[in-house]
């Protein structure tokens, strides 16, 4: 008979983990791993999870097993006695079925009950009410327990929790396999063993954006993958089993994997004015602020509006191109490219009327304004005054006016706002330096070396 495992996707994201991690490792199609490489491999994780910095990870992951419990984990044997552990559930794996019992893979049967030391965020056996019916424990067929067993080697580190990454794209999933198996390897290699991969960020939604930013420059073809990507930030530890869920906006990630070449100087120096309370000119890595809070990551994993962060009132200055804000406005909000281009429009003919009439007060006007009423007065006044002084070109029409530049009313007119600031800062900013209508900007931030 076979011993090929005939492996699938689960949807389940520590079982899921698993077999991307065990792909990796082996380099070959998950429809080819056998029982074969199994047992080849789970001696290697058993020799790998009793060294110091692993078996710390291990608290936090699969507490009460063989490798932490205080009955077992100070063993001189400690990686056979794991490994043992490890070829039970080998021999126990069941055949595949047409439907099978175990509530992952739903392919075999679940022979035995399990709890949290093989399976995270579970229960423990005194705590029934973690499983369904208030069983003894969760019905996990042993295949799907052991590559949970693998899930580790792609885990990251973050504020002594783990980050555990899922995705509906195979292509995200094999790009943060490689490089973190790529990290293992090298601990491997140089017999310096730090536990699962860590950079130092204790902070968990920019250690987010890191793992983004790695698999995003892992290649440069994103534009037809269109990823969902969900992180599970998670303890198991005994004292205090905690989960977060964050939900990366398909938008964001098709915004940041496709950002012009041109733009990302400028989207990096946005990204960083959006760290709060750093001191730039002591800033020496980047150490001294990416564990920092930064607004803009956390408002893009919260479906909130960045467009603030592209521009500065204080100096009347865009921080980046149009190109950029149409690019975010059209990902990420979801704006349709009509109501895009007709902002612009405003913005231009706004920017020559500021420019033509030195009209300082109608600027400060536009950027002070702070409700929906005051700031449609302002538009309304300077559409008057051109009619006014005999110019025949029209601000907006009335169709653009309900259609584009408030099709909701009141609901979204901020963003209207900020899209025509932006626009006349862009277009206006030398000329309102000659004419002292704003400070110079100098950009005191840390510049990484290339």
């Amino acid at each position: 008979m076979s011993n090929n495992l005939s492996l699938k996707y689960t949807g389940n994201p520590f079982v899921d983990a698993g077999i991307f991690a065990l792909k990796r490792k082996l380099k070959k199609p998950i429809n080819e791993i056998t029982k074969e490489d199994l047992e080849e491999e789970i001696l290697n994780i058993a020799d790998l999870y009793v060294t110091p910095a692993w078996k710390k990870n291990m608290y936090s992951i699969f507490p009460n097993s063989t490798l932490v419990n205080s009955a077992t984990t100070n063993k001189s044997n400690l990686n056979e006695l794991y490994y043992q552990d490890l070829k039970n559930l080998i021999e126990s794996i069941p055949n595949i079925q047409d439907s099978g019992s175990c509530v992952s893979c739903g392919r075999r049967d679940a022979i035995n009950t399990f709890k949290k030391d093989n399976i995270p965020l579970s229960g423990s056996g005194s705590l029934k009410n973690y499983f369904s019916f208030a069983n003894d424990g969760v019905d996990y067929c042993s295949l799907c327990v052991l590559l949970i067993q693998f899930a580790p080697l792609i885990m990251y580190q973050s504020g002594g929790k783990m980050i555990l990454l899922h995705s509906n794209s195979e292509k995200v999933m094999n790009y943060w396999a490689k490089d973190a198996i790529k990290k293992v390897n090298e601990q491997i290699a140089l017999g310096d063993y730090t536990g699962c991969y860590n950079e130092k960020y204790t902070n968990s939604i920019n250690a987010i954006f890191r793992i983004v930013k790695k698999i995003i420059d892992s290649n440069e073809l994103w534009e037809d993958e269109n990823p969902s990507l969900t992180f599970y930030y998670f303890t198991n530890y005994n004292q205090g089993p905690e989960l977060e869920i964050f939900s990366l906006p398909n938008g964001v990630f098709n915004f940041l994997a496709e950002i012009p070449s041109d733009e990302s100087k400028n989207w990096s120096n946005i990204v960083k004015n959006a760290y709060i309370n750093v001191k730039w000119d002591k800033v020496n890595s980047e150490d001294d602020f990416k564990n920092k809070t930064n607004e803009v990551y956390n408002r893009l994993l919260n479906n909130y509006s960045i467009l603030k962060f592209f521009y500065s009132s204080k100096y009347k200055k865009s921080f980046c191109s149009w190109i950029l804000v149409n690019y975010y406005m059209k990902e990420v909000r979801k704006m349709d490219e009509k109501r895009i281009d007709a902002i612009k429009e405003v913005g231009d003919k706004l920017a020559t009327y500021i420019k033509v009439n030195d009209s300082k007060k109608i600027l400060s006007n536009l950027e002070n304004s702070s409700n929906y009423n005051s700031f449609r007065n302002t538009l309304r006044k300077v559409f008057k005054n051109k009619i006014s002084n005999g110019d025949d070109e029209l601000l907006f029409t009335f169709d653009d006016y309900v259609m584009y530049l408030f099709p909701e009313g009141n609901k979204t007119w901020r963003e209207t706002q900020d899209l025509l600031i932006f626009r006349i800062y862009e277009k206006l900013h030398d000329w309102m330096i000659e004419n002292n209508y704003a400070e110079e900007y100098e950009n005191e931030f840390f510049e990484e070396e290339e």
